[in-house]
């Protein structure tokens, strides 16, 4: 697989991800669209609920990649090649 070919993928799983999100945030807090705004409680909630996503998101893609959550943080600690592109 190319480089381009990773980028494609990638940008996919973060839509996919991205949707996931909001499909279920807005079925769990959001009872009614009347207004602009989203409510307090509709707000904490979604933030709630956004957060829960991600730190579970995280939580499996250690998994999955072998690496513990703690060494992640070290990884992103270290000095590293600056990347070229988009990501």
């Amino acid at each position: 697989m190319d480089d381009v070919e990773m980028k494609v993928m990638e940008m996919k799983m973060i839509s996919k991800m991205f949707q996931g999100i909001l499909d279920a945030c807005s079925a769990k807090c959001i009872s009614k669209y009347n207004e602009g705004d989203l409510n307090v409680g509709e707000g904490v909630c979604a933030e709630r609920c956004v957060q829960k996503w991600m730190e579970t998101f995280k939580k499996v893609q250690s998994k999955m990649s072998g690496t513990q959550p703690g060494q992640e943080a070290a990884q992103e600690a270290a000095p590293t090649q600056e990347k070229k592109g988009w990501f």
